[in-house]
């Protein structure tokens, strides 16, 4: 290398090596409340199935609901008190709950939600009915902000 060409490689360096420096950590997306030991959690708010009506259902409060503050989950005429949680694998947790429904009314009856993070937004749910994995399961993306405003307003309204 010739001398100018040398100087130049060292400054550029250089001024790489201090941008770099002075970047700082990548952002992070929110999750929700750590465990103790500092395990994920999804977010509190509103979930729905993701595809084509997305906003749609976002808007009508989403698909599934999660309220860690008052230990709640809840999907369409459902709702269920989480009794127990259990981390099953990093990003995967077990929510044993008790539910009650619009067609059991007065009848709570026991229930285990599995949770796992597929990625900073996204869910997977998979539930028990009358007490075995009866279905599949499916993806949850979490909804827009002005989603979840609306729905906690209307938490706060109710």
């Amino acid at each position: 290398m010739k001398l100018n060409q040398m100087q130049r490689f060292v400054s550029l360096s250089a001024l790489a090596s201090l941008l770099l420096s002075s970047a700082g950590p990548p952002a992070r997306a929110q999750e929700g409340p750590k465990s103790a030991s500092g395990k994920w959690r999804p977010k509190d708010g509103t979930y729905a199935t993701p595809g084509s009506n997305f906003d749609a259902r976002c808007g009508e409060y989403g698909d599934t609901q999660i309220d860690w503050n008052d230990n709640f989950i809840s999907g369409g005429e459902e709702g269920c008190k989480i009794t127990k949680l259990s981390d099953t694998a990093p990003g995967s947790i077990r929510l044993d709950v008790v539910c009650d429904s619009a067609d059991r009314e007065g009848h709570p009856y026991k229930e285990i939600i599995l949770l796992k993070k597929i990625d900073e937004k996204t869910i997977f749910l998979r539930e028990t009915q009358d007490g075995k994995f009866k279905r599949p399961g499916g993806s949850m993306a979490y909804c827009p902000d002005s989603a979840q405003r609306m729905y906690s307003d209307s938490k706060k309204k109710g």
